[in-house]
């Protein structure tokens, strides 16, 4: 598994910006997250993204809006003939937030993306795709001029990004009926909520298939096929996330918080740790009481 945290350069007051990324040979995401905003605008493509345990398809106007350290996962299906296009950006929430102080109600939006924590901040733009597009392609002619870190062009491309977004939210897989037939159930997403239960316990496949009233091997196919990974790298992934938050904001030993997480080895779980994110659960708490760490606790 590649590392879990991937920490983003970002120059002061500016974006970390590529457009209109073509793929069209093989792409297999992996779980990570980032210490800042990342927003992913899919022109073009088919696959999956996993985001707040949840699965949503890649299409043509789907908006993704992925919060400070949540995680998430890309999956998508190319060929030649099938590509991947996408756009991404990736911004301090700070400022964003800066930006957008002199617009009160757009900043209030913006402040309601950083605190939902309940559902993923997904948005299927469906015809009006064009729109968004034309944002992006607005700041990418910013960019091209040399002033893609200015601060009006910072400024037009937060707010009308924030203005351009449904005012009725994000998907919501329990949420109102066009959100359920634009969004069909998944396997993956059932997996996902037996594992938010059960992470901390002695992983057990057959208690999983026999919760879904299927094989061991016919629900870890399906998984791989929605999600492009397998349920062991998943529930990897969701087991390290919460030992960092543990790590962050609890004083508790190393052995304890791996023991909370489900793994019944302190050793294997240090190793795992420093495996996937490139460091020891010590190093990672004394780098999280840096006072400029930024997470998504902290911002307001």
């Amino acid at each position: 598994m590649s590392k879990l945290f991937e920490p983003v350069n970002l120059e002061p007051n500016s974006v970390l910006w590529d457009y209109r990324i073509h793929i069209e040979d093989y792409f297999k995401g992996y779980y990570h997250w980032h210490q800042c905003w990342e927003f992913l605008l899919v022109h073009e493509g088919t696959g999956t993204i996993v985001v707040n345990q949840q699965t949503f398809e890649i299409r043509r106007g789907m908006f993704f809006c992925f919060q400070p350290y949540q995680l998430h996962q890309v999956y998508a299906d190319v060929a030649p003939a099938r590509p991947y296009i996408r756009s991404i950006f990736y911004a301090d929430p700070r400022l964003i937030d800066k930006q957008l102080q002199p617009f009160p109600y757009r900043q209030l939006r913006y402040h309601t993306l950083c605190n939902r924590s309940d559902i993923a901040n997904v948005f299927d733009l469906e015809s009006g795709a064009e729109g968004m597009e034309y944002i992006f392609d607005q700041y990418e002619r910013a960019v091209q001029q040399g002033k893609g870190g200015d601060d009006e062009e910072l400024a037009v491309l937060f707010l009308q990004m924030i203005n351009y977004l449904p005012d009725n939210g994000s998907l919501r897989p329990d949420g109102d009926k066009r959100a359920k037939e634009n969004r069909p159930s998944r396997y993956a997403d059932k997996v996902m909520s037996w594992v938010e239960n059960h992470y901390h316990e002695k992983f057990d496949l057959d208690s999983l298939a026999n919760e879904l009233h299927l094989s061991r091997n016919y629900i870890s196919r399906l998984f791989r096929e929605e999600t492009g990974t397998s349920i062991t790298e998943y529930l990897t992934a969701r087991r390290v996330k919460q030992a960092c938050r543990l790590l962050e904001q609890t004083d508790l030993s190393v052995e304890y918080i791996g023991n909370q997480v489900g793994f019944d080895n302190v050793s294997y779980f240090i190793n795992l740790f420093k495996k996937v994110l490139g460091t020891t659960p010590l190093r990672y708490r004394k780098g999280a009481a840096n006072p400029s760490k930024i997470t998504i606790d902290n911002i307001f």
